[in-house]
């Protein structure tokens, strides 16, 4: 009891010499980021439009490909993937621009908000709190989220992770997690590069978030979000890469989009 006591106590202190504010948004920024990441758009499109529930049809996830599946390409598989691209994007908006400038100190911590508040948007695709914490792969929300960051990492990112990975392992899920491991130190290196050379002015050097544009920052922004992303990626695939270790997973032999939706 008294070390319950001590606790509060010393919570209050804290609390008292900084900003409440800064402080709440660390909680606040996952939060946000879970419940809007966990909006479950496959389950309401296959189930409205279907009459499915896509965690009893096909591979069982919640995700744009089942959905695909269930309803069809167009305009209800490209509905679900633009709305999934966006949860993430919509997230970190909010964050961003309305939550952090509450706070003074939101110069200093709004990337970590941003953070914290990606990761979990990611997390909520892939254990959706509305759907008993099943979900998708967390690639469309993640994709989006890239485009958020630095939208230029778009243009490498198909070919780095679909037609490298895939095409040279056959799996899906091994392309989407090694794309959270590279991503970062692209645009750590792409900022320096564009920094060296003057180009900062240019188009393709916009930077629309420059979280890592100095040396401590930029480093901690890599671990922070590389890390974070490929462990949820990685804890959301282990079940496939089991299966793949079983030999029972499906080896994609194209990209072509009947290949895709086996």
């Amino acid at each position: 009891m008294f070390l319950k006591y001590k606790t509060y106590l010393a919570l209050v202190i804290i609390l008292s010499f900084a900003d409440s504010w800064s402080i709440l948004l660390f909680f606040l920024s996952p939060i946000l980021g879970y419940l809007i990441g966990g909006f479950p758009t496959a389950y309401i499109i296959s189930k409205l439009v279907a009459g499915i529930d896509p965690r009893e049809f096909g591979s069982g996830s919640v995700s744009t490909r089942n959905t695909i599946r269930a309803a069809g390409l167009w305009p209800w598989g490209g509905i679900v993937f633009s709305v999934d691209i966006t949860k993430g994007i919509f997230a970190c908006t909010i964050i961003e621009y309305l939550l952090a400038p509450l706070t003074s100190l939101s110069a200093g911590y709004t990337e970590y908000y941003v953070i914290l508040g990606a990761i979990a948007a990611v997390a909520g695709h892939c254990w959706m709190p509305y759907l008993k914490f099943q979900g998708g792969k967390g690639l469309g929300t993640y994709v989006g989220l890239l485009f958020y960051v630095y939208w230029p990492t778009i243009i490498v990112w198909p070919f780095l992770t679909l037609f490298l990975m895939i095409k040279t392992t056959g799996f899906a899920g091994y392309g989407s997690c090694w794309s959270t491991l590279y991503v970062p130190p692209f645009w750590y290196f792409v900022d320096l590069l564009t920094e060296a050379l003057g180009l900062v002015d240019l188009p393709l050097a916009f930077w629309p978030h420059a979280f890592f544009t100095d040396g401590t920052m930029g480093w901690s922004f890599i671990l922070l979000y590389g890390l974070g992303m490929h462990i949820v990626l990685t804890l959301r695939h282990l079940p496939e890469f089991q299966r793949i270790k079983r030999g029972e997973a499906q080896v994609w032999k194209s990209l072509k989009r009947t290949e895709m939706l086996k």
